[in-house]
């Protein structure tokens, strides 16, 4: 009978000590905002690619190393090119000594074209003559006719000559010309090889050593301005209307855990990513931190709208359907912006009214 007694002594504390939880609304100043993942990254950064394949010959810098716009980074082995280059040259010098040498081709031509003529002259003269006479019956009639004919061949020697020096002079022109363009071109892919800077900066990554396979797919190293960094986040598509230039970012960085820095959105990406289902966005800060490093990462949360003063109470008191649970029962309310703990209250209730937290 003792022991039924305390049990029951023991319920009625018990229940005495588990009543509702009550609270009122109260008055602070509220911000809403949408959260974002960020990381660090250098302005302008961008990957160094190769535009031919080869073996890194020479790796000239080191990570960490300040470099500047046009500065060589990297040669890759270029003995082929080498070869190629020497042969193409050779044939332009050849070409141009066929065309403008002492002995060219065109000289030689020239001079067949000049013996022709002078052939062709005679012959004429010749069968002239032969034609006066064989008039007066001082000659046969066959042996004019071979004049004429020898007349008439020398002609059209020296013509085919004078069109064939016609001929090889434009031959020669085209493959003089077709020639310096290899040359150019062959210059031209002779400094593929050298992999140059396209910018003052600093070397923040290298992917691969000297010796290693380079191919036009991988990147070599990223190269970023030196100590001026920006933040690159990232957002929901469903969050991206609420996004504007100029809106305050406070950042939270792993490096820096117990320090946020406020930044501005300076970059809204126009198309959405499709393989995170976001929008990249960039913000710059108001007042970076002394020392930053590529890589670094951390939260924002995009300032969408503040109000001063506003009336609020803990998420946990909003029941489904905009009502609070009161010690007059269910009322519902009119609400307005929220952050993670707070909703603001707009209608419906006042600081006076006893709130009771839903079990």
């Amino acid at each position: 009978m003792f022991r039924l007694s305390l049990f029951l002594i023991v319920i009625t504390l018990f229940s005495c000590s588990t009543k509702p939880t009550e609270s009122h609304a109260l008055r602070k100043d509220l911000v809403e905002s949408v959260y974002a993942s960020i990381t660090i990254v250098p302005t302008d950064v961008y990957k160094v690619n190769a535009s031919i394949s080869g073996y890194l010959d020479q790796v000239n810098v080191k990570e960490g190393d300040a470099i500047l716009n046009g500065q060589v980074l990297f040669v890759i082995s270029n003995d082929p090119i080498k070869m190629s280059e020497r042969n193409v040259a050779l044939n332009y010098e050849l070409l141009q000594e066929n065309l403008n040498g002492e002995a060219n081709l065109l000289e030689e031509l020239k001079l067949s074209s000049n013996s022709a003529n002078v052939k062709q002259r005679n012959d004429s003269i010749n069968a002239e003559k032969m034609k006066v006479l064989y008039s007066q019956s001082a000659c046969s009639k066959f042996d004019m006719e071979n004049s004429i004919l020898s007349y008439e061949l020398s002609k059209n020697n020296y013509l085919s000559l004078k069109n064939q020096f016609k001929r090889k002079q434009v031959e020669l022109k085209n493959q003089l010309a077709q020639a310096k363009n290899n040359v150019s071109a062959s210059t031209l892919r002779s400094g593929d090889y050298l992999i140059k800077s396209n910018q003052d900066g600093k070397v923040y990554q290298i992917n691969k050593e000297r010796g290693e396979l380079v191919s036009m797919q991988e990147p070599i190293a990223i190269i970023g301005r030196k100590d001026n960094f920006v933040i690159s986040m990232m957002v929901d598509e469903v969050d991206i209307s609420q996004i504007e230039l100029g809106q305050s970012v406070w950042v939270t960085l792993e490096a820096f855990p117990t320090q946020p820095f406020e930044a501005k959105i300076s970059k809204i990406a126009p198309k959405m990513d499709e393989r995170t289902q976001g929008f990249k966005l960039e913000a710059q800060f108001v007042n970076p931190p002394k020392r930053l490093y590529m890589g670094l990462s951390g939260e924002g949360n995009i300032v969408i709208r503040k109000v001063k003063n506003a009336l609020v109470i803990p998420k946990a008191y909003l029941l489904p359907g905009s009502y609070v649970l009161t010690n007059q029962g269910k009322i519902k309310v009119k609400t307005g912006i929220s952050n993670w703990d707070y909703i603001q209250i707009l209608d419906g209730i006042d600081e006076k009214t006893t709130l009771i937290i839903p079990e």
